[in-house]
């Protein structure tokens, strides 16, 4: 039976942050409407016999901000899909919008794990991100998680912000261990345009911090991460044993998935498309029964090759060189022999049982792996 992924996308914020470049919306007014067509879109989706649900990922946005009504109307529709006993269903949270009350919703509607985004333990660095959450409820929201019986806690935290310096980065890490959060997403801050942070840089107002200290940030996270019992399966993901986060994977290892919501991506039955990124356009043409789907793109062989590439190097689980040339006739080993060798003899990547993936130092040049190996 097919193992497919399902992402869910709620693009509603109280506010967003200065480098926020996803699809979100603050007009709150508009929740109602948006789940009723939500859930439309879902239970008009149909999964052909052969396939099962075995991972579900509520984004956003801000989904916490959902009331009971809403998850509860979202899962009346999941139930629709054929969604498997061990699935895991995550769902993402600001601190400051969790409570007991929400926390206990979760976990009796079936959602397994909790992804919350402190960014860092330092105020100012909070501050200079347009983090409207302290510390301190990013501790209660954990606390009120683990009240639910929910224990697969995800905590996001940012590196090479502006005015961030390695003992922020250090903090931060120390915070998390003690919350006893059992995965933690390490992401490089990621100037995008159109948003605060790019105007800010731009006007000389914040600066970032140099290369080789955003390095010995990421290094500093990766040795204590490593110290703490938590093992990095991915270039900024970092898990205790077992709690690998499987929506994530998925996409990774170029499984299925399909998106609902605004501004939701797919990659289902050899197409990659999106949704439309207007929510009132989204919602009217929920309302009238037609497509939201846009960018609809056929993958070629060669375009798989290419992502299968690119996401595995990502990862601890690197590329499994047989199943590589059995799911697309390519023998990368062979097509990329000069390439393969150079980084072998620079001790940057390493052959094992047919696999080819990254070393702990490969990681710190993994794009430049990625593009000689693509």
């Amino acid at each position: 039976m097919k193992k497919i992924g399902i992402y869910i996308h709620i693009p509603f914020c109280r506010q967003k942050c200065k480098y926020c470049a996803f699809v979100s919306f603050c007009d709150l007014e508009k929740i109602d409407k948006y789940i009723d067509c939500l859930c439309k879109e879902i239970i008009g989706f149909r999964a052909s016999e052969d396939c099962c649900v075995d991972t579900i990922y509520i984004g956003g946005g801000t989904p916490s901000l959902l009331k009971q009504k809403h998850i509860e109307k979202i899962f009346d529709a999941l139930h629709t899909l054929p969604i498997a006993n061990d699935c895991e269903i995550s769902i993402e949270s600001n601190p400051n919008s969790v409570t007991q009350e929400i926390a206990n919703c979760w976990a009796k509607n079936g959602i397994n794990r909790v992804s919350i985004g402190l960014q860092s333990a330092s105020k100012k660095v909070l501050k200079t991100l347009g983090r409207i959450h302290s510390v301190q409820e990013f501790e209660r929201a954990v606390k009120y998680v683990h009240n639910a019986g929910i224990h697969n806690i995800n905590a996001d935290m940012m590196i090479g912000v502006p005015h961030q310096s390695v003992r922020d980065v250090r903090k931060t890490v120390k915070l998390l261990n003690n919350q006893n959060v059992t995965h933690i997403s390490a992401y490089s801050l990621i100037v995008e345009e159109n948003t605060p942070m790019k105007s800010m840089l731009d006007e000389k107002i914040y600066k970032l911090p140099k290369e080789n200290t955003v390095v010995k940030m990421y290094d500093k996270t990766c040795k204590m991460l490593e110290r703490f019992g938590f093992e990095r399966y991915e270039i900024s993901n970092f898990a205790k044993v077992g709690y690998e986060c499987k929506h994530n994977l998925h996409c990774w290892q170029c499984h299925e998935y399909v998106g609902f919501g605004v501004a939701a991506h797919s990659y289902f039955e050899n197409e990659r498309y999106s949704n439309v990124e207007d929510i009132d356009k989204y919602i009217s043409l929920i309302t009238k029964n037609e497509s939201v789907k846009e960018n609809i793109v056929k993958l070629t062989n060669a375009d798989k090759i290419e992502e299968y590439i690119m996401l595995g190097m990502r990862t601890k689980y690197g590329i499994d060189l047989v199943e590589m040339k059995k799911r697309f006739d390519y023998d990368l080993l062979k097509d990329k022999n000069e390439q393969i060798k150079k980084y072998q003899a620079l001790k940057l990547i390493d052959i094992k049982d047919n696999i080819l993936s990254c070393t702990s130092q490969g990681f710190y040049v993994s794009n430049s792996i990625i593009a000689d190996l693509i």
